[in-house]
């Protein structure tokens, strides 16, 4: 089941860490660069809504303040 791993990402929340936005992300071992459609500041809770070979797509649920 080729990314069935992947697929189970979404849904999944984090909070942005400063080694998220410079590095990626790593779940399972496995590392994943970061994509969304605003930007991402550290401390915000963010949730994968989508996974393909370029990455995690991400969404913003709670702005850090």
């Amino acid at each position: 089941m080729e990314g069935y791993l992947d697929q189970r990402l979404i849904g999944q929340r984090f909070t942005i860490k400063a080694t998220d936005l410079l590095d990626g992300v790593t779940f399972y071992g496995i590392f994943y660069h970061l994509g969304a459609a605003t930007s991402l500041h550290v401390g915000d809770l963010v949730e994968v809504t989508h996974v393909d070979a370029h990455g995690l797509t991400v969404t913003v649920i709670t702005r850090h303040q």
